[in-house]
This record gives C-alpha cells, structure tokens and sequence, in this order.
C-alpha cells in the first residue's frame, strides 16, 4: 500500500511530465502579413480649402443694471465646433491694462464662456465685445455686444 504523500508526489510528476509533453508541441503562430498596415494620421494645419467661422453671442442683447451678462463663443471649422482651445474676449473697461484680455478661458464643450455683472457699464450705451481664438498659427475673430438698460 502506497501512503498519500508519495501518491501525491507521483500525480504532480506525472501532472508535470503531461504539462511538458503538451506545450513542447505547441507552435507559436505569426501573422505575416503581405502588405503592412499604414496608419495615417490626419494633417492639423489648416488647409485653403478649410472654412472657418467665429461665433459669439450674449445671453440676453439688452440686460437690466443688476443682470449678470453671459458670452459665449464658438471656432467652427468646416461645420464642426473646435474644443480644446483658448478663447480670448476684450471689452472696455479703465479697470483692466489697455490690451490685455478681460476674459482668458479655455472652450470647452464647443464654447468659451465668461461672465460679467451689467452694472460696470452705462446705461444705454452699446458695450462692443471683441473675441479671439488662436488655431493652427492664425488668429481669428467675432464680435458681438450687448446695450444695459
């Protein structure tokens, strides 16, 4: 009568002999292919034949003195909204550096957004928003405004 430890010993010999005996006769398998795969990689400057559009716009053209002002800008190319990209909006204001943006923000989900308070402009008169977008090297621009009442 053979005790469990060496039954135990001689299946996991056997088990590895079985194991070594299978895997010798394992092939590994290489796919050659005839022609390689290209894989092309779309240009990202913008071409002559690319038409671009800005969008901008306020949330309400002719807010009261209390209302908070909402711009929203857009880049199109060729029918699509661009993301990932800065948006940069000026309007005037004595408080900021002459030239530099009142709003610096990057577009997310299609659009730049900033918000402003109506009462830091004059009742009445038209308040001009200039925006800007960089892409690819070149600047393109929008305007848009807004008249507090």
């Amino acid at each position: 009568m053979i005790n469990v430890g060496k039954r135990a010993c001689i299946f996991w010999f056997l088990t590895c002999i079985l194991l070594v005996s299978c895997s010798s006769k394992l092939e590994p398998q290489v796919n050659i292919s005839a022609t390689p795969e290209i894989q092309v990689t779309p240009t990202l400057s913008p071409t002559s034949t690319d038409t671009f559009q800005v969008d901008a716009w306020v949330d309400d053209p002719a807010p009261s003195r209390e209302a908070r002002v909402i711009l929203s800008g857009s880049l199109i190319k060729d029918g699509i909204y661009l993301g990932g990209i800065m948006m940069r909006a000026t309007w005037p204001d004595e408080t900021d550096r002459r030239g530099s943006p009142n709003c610096y923000v990057m577009v997310l989900y299609q659009r730049g957004l900033c918000t402003f308070d109506a009462s830091n402009f004059p009742p009445g008169e038209f308040v001009s928003i200039q925006i800007s977008f960089e892409y690819q090297g070149k600047t393109f621009y929008g305007q848009t405004g807004f008249t507090p009442k």
